[in-house]
């Protein structure tokens, strides 16, 4: 019943005059602390190497847990993050580190192998999903080479580790995300390998002692990037399609699918479009939300939302829970992750290029890319635009680009974190960061008001 409520209740929510200059009051409907973005604090993560994020998430007690990788050391305001690991040659260490509401580092973790993806689960465990070497030790003895799922405690504490090759999943799953539901039961999404048509989006679940409960396969080809649960159980999965081109040339369509909580198809639905795909999705009440990009024409409804040869725009699509499409938002060049919250809100990270809308007109980047990267929220029921704002971000001298990964995650009450590699001297609001040393980008961990 509070589901139905939440769902069908008018919101009215005033738009963000400026990109750089928040607005000033909140909705009248709405006795609250004004709806801003704006910067909270900001954690460099610096190392001498090439340093990758992994995962970002959130706890019930606004914490918020990360993942990164290095071959190199990496340190923040607090001191040594992730140490390398001893011997040559050097292997591949992961960090995993939690920090509390104003920005402070509660503890991290510095372990063997390569963090892939990152989640909390409803009483505060961490469940890292990765690969590792031969022999890698994760606190409970060595493991064989291939994937692993590792559950840390509140504290950091190690509670134990299995091998996804031992619970009998390909060892060339590629794992993109990883989602725990209300039970504490974890599932995996990434792309396994098909006989016949190459790869095809996938799920793995495991219970919450890490015990094999069940595979899903989509039977066309493509490759999932998100999942998310809903407090039934219920699985939503998302990334990209790949129809057969007769009769009509589609090059990739972004999905999403409706599992119940054994794994079984609910329903589908797919964005009609010839060449797009979804990056993340989130639930909360009675919307789905996803985002991703597309580089030819959409139609969603009754509207088509066209983009320039050669261009792309970002989106974000919302459906309810038995699947009927309700509202579509374009904007920027793509976007990369998602996130909700209980105070209806959904935060977006992308990227963007200098002069494009982000809701409130043309937002200044960096020319001649489109590296900037923007945070936008909105409602979650109609898709009104509550804030948005850019950052400026250019090429890295080394040429560094938008292959890297980017991850947003939100608090019950609102707050939201970004986690993800900076190119360039760049400013988030609390100052310029000089250029990147080491390997040409820097990570960062931004946190920002609801």
């Amino acid at each position: 019943m509070w589901l139905a409520v939440a769902c069908e209740r008018p919101e009215v929510v005033t738009p963000s005059p400026t990109v750089e200059a928040p607005p000033a009051a909140a909705s009248p409907l709405k006795e609250k602390k004004p709806l801003t973005g704006r910067t909270r604090w900001l954690r460099s993560l610096a190392g001498a190497g090439r340093e990758r994020a992994a995962g970002l998430a959130h706890d019930s007690h606004g914490n918020v847990v990360l993942a990164l990788n290095s071959e190199d050391a990496v340190a923040d305001l607090f001191g040594p993050l992730l140490v390398p690991g001893s011997g040559t040659p050097v292997s591949q260490r992961f960090g995993v580190a939690k920090y509390g509401t104003g920005g402070e580092r509660m503890w991290s973790s510095s372990l063997p192998g390569s963090a892939e993806a990152v989640t909390v689960s409803s009483r505060g465990h961490v469940f890292v999903a990765g690969r590792n070497p031969e022999g890698a030790d994760l606190g409970a003895g060595p493991l064989p080479a291939g994937r692993f799922l590792l559950k840390l405690g509140r504290d950091g504490d190690f509670l134990w580790a299995r091998s996804l090759g031992a619970l009998g999943v390909s060892p060339d799953f590629v794992l993109r995300r990883v989602e725990a539901d209300l039970l504490g039961n974890v599932v995996l999404a990434g792309t396994l390998p098909d006989a016949k048509v190459g790869g095809v989006p996938a799920l793995v679940k495991v219970d919450a002692k890490g015990g094999y409960l069940w595979t899903y396969a989509h039977e066309e080809p493509g490759e999932a990037s998100g999942v998310a649960a809903d407090p039934e159980g219920h699985l939503y999965v998302t990334g990209l399609l790949h129809p057969p081109r007769s009769p009509v040339t589609l090059d990739s369509q972004p999905f999403l699918v409706k599992l119940d909580a054994r794994g079984r198809l609910q329903w589908e639905q797919r964005l009609d479009t010839g060449a797009g795909g979804a990056a993340g999705v989130a639930v909360h009440g009675n919307r789905v939300v996803m985002t991703g990009a597309f580089s030819a024409s959409l139609t969603f409804g009754e509207q088509t939302h066209v983009v320039e040869p050669g261009g792309s725009k970002a989106f974000v699509a919302a459906f309810d829970r038995e699947g009927t499409p309700r509202w579509l938002r374009t904007f920027g060049f793509e976007g990369l992750d998602l996130a909700t919250d209980e105070d209806d809100g959904v935060t977006v990270v992308g990227r963007y290029a200098h002069g494009d809308d982000l809701g409130t007109g043309p937002v200044v980047g960096a020319p001649g890319g489109a590296l900037n990267l923007f945070l936008v929220k909105l409602d979650r029921v109609e898709g009104a635009l509550r804030w948005a704002r850019g950052f400026p971000m250019a090429q890295s001298g080394d040429g560094g680009s938008s292959v890297e990964r980017l991850f947003v995650s939100s608090s019950r009450k609102g707050a939201s974190a970004l986690l993800g590699a900076r190119l360039s001297a760049m400013d988030f609001g609390t100052g310029r960061l000089s250029e990147p040393e080491g390997g040409g980008q820097e990570l960062f961990l931004g946190g920002f008001e609801p």
